[in-house]
Order: structure tokens, then sequence, then C-alpha cells
């Protein structure tokens, strides 16, 4: 009748090493412990990034600054890696507002970094790019149809030499209502608007174990 004390001991001692090692797992402190895991986002993965700011070709300036937060998660076989919200940084690298009379506007921005579990990775991803066309050449068009109602009207009313004369007014009324009604519109990307990026190479994230919510009385 000895025997059965001691394998209820034996019981009782792997059940301890059983709760401190549950102990050990699920305590938030202590599984940060446990080696980070390194996950790579590969080559052109979308970034899609909801705006801090507005940037806009008239407003912004080469160099400036803006942020952007991760409007959904990225997921890499069906393992969260970076979760929505996550902070990325970048460079508006050119802004050209819209000219006078026929230059159009250019907005260039790029993507520099991200913000994560305490660490900043850096990236390299093709810059986005925003442009509206010039009207040169609708403008020359109106120009010259202006300068032929010139003519036409400089004839009629005064022959030959009045046909130059009206020819030059003409051409000048024609420019100037061109600039008027086709003036190239800047470029806006309002604040909270969505940009996406795609990575031009795979960067490897670090993931530190994650912490469960409920926490341990025992550590508590």
């Amino acid at each position: 009748m000895q025997p059965a004390p001691q394998k209820s001991k034996s019981y009782g001692t792997f059940a301890i090493i059983g709760i401190i090692i549950g102990l050990i797992y699920w305590h938030p402190g202590l599984s940060s412990l446990m080696k980070p895991s390194n996950v790579t986002l590969a080559q052109n993965t979308a970034i899609t990034l909801r705006l801090d700011q507005s940037i806009s070709s008239k407003s912004s300036t080469s160099g400036q600054h803006f942020g952007g937060k991760l409007a959904q998660p990225l997921m890499v076989d069906g393992r969260e890696v970076l979760p929505a919200g996550t902070e990325f940084s970048g460079t508006v690298s050119q802004a050209v507002p819209a000219g006078k009379l026929a230059g159009g506007a250019t907005l260039r921005i790029v993507l520099n970094s991200f913000s994560f579990q305490s660490k900043e990775y850096k990236v390299q991803a093709p810059p986005v790019v925003r442009v509206t066309q010039g009207q040169g050449k609708r403008t020359a068009k109106m120009a010259g149809g202006g300068a032929a109602i010139g003519v036409l009207i400089g004839a009629l009313a005064h022959g030959g030499k009045g046909a130059l004369i009206g020819g030059v007014a003409g051409a000048g009324a024609g420019a100037v209502g061109a600039a008027a009604t086709n003036k190239p519109q800047d470029i806006v990307m309002p604040a909270e608007s969505l940009v996406t990026f795609h990575l031009g190479a795979a960067v490897n994230v670090a993931l530190s174990p994650t912490s469960p919510a409920r926490r341990s009385w025992f550590f508590s």
C-alpha cells in the first residue's frame, strides 16, 4: 500500500511544472523574452495609407515630410504582419504648381519608413506621381482661332491692312480667352484620402510574440 502516495506525488510535481510553464508562456512580461520571428514582406506588396494631412502641388514644398497610417493590415500566409494603423512616413520629392498659361501641375511623393513594435524600418518603393496636363495645344488652337477671326473681321472692315491689325488683336484675344477658360488645376491629396505604394524591395519584419489579453493573477 506504500507506492500509491509516491505515484500521487509524481502527478503533483508534473502539475506544478505545467502550471509554471503555463504562467511563463501566458504572462505578457515573460512572453516578450521569447525570440522574435522574422517575416518577409515581398517585393511589390501593396501599401495603402490614409494620409494624416493634405498634400498639394501648390502648397507643399520639395523635402516636406508627411505621415500616413496603414489602412488595412498586411497579411503573409494568413498571418498578420503589420496591423491597420501602423505609422508610415514619407517625403514630398517634387511639387510644381499649375502654370499661368499652359504649364501643368506635378506632385511626386516617396515612402521612406514605418514604425512597428518600437523599431523603425526603412522601405524602398517607387514614387507616387500625379500630373495634370498643360493646355498648350488647346491654347495654341484657341489663339489661332482668335487670329483667324481677327483676320476675317479686319478684312471685311478695313481691307488688307485692317486684316493684319485684326489678326494680331484676334490672336491676343484668343490667348487670353484660352488662359481664362483652360487654366490647369493643381493637384490635391486631401487628409484622410487613400494612397497606395508598392514595395520596390522586400522588407524583413521581426515579430515579437503577441501578448494575450488576459493576465495571470500570479504575476499581477
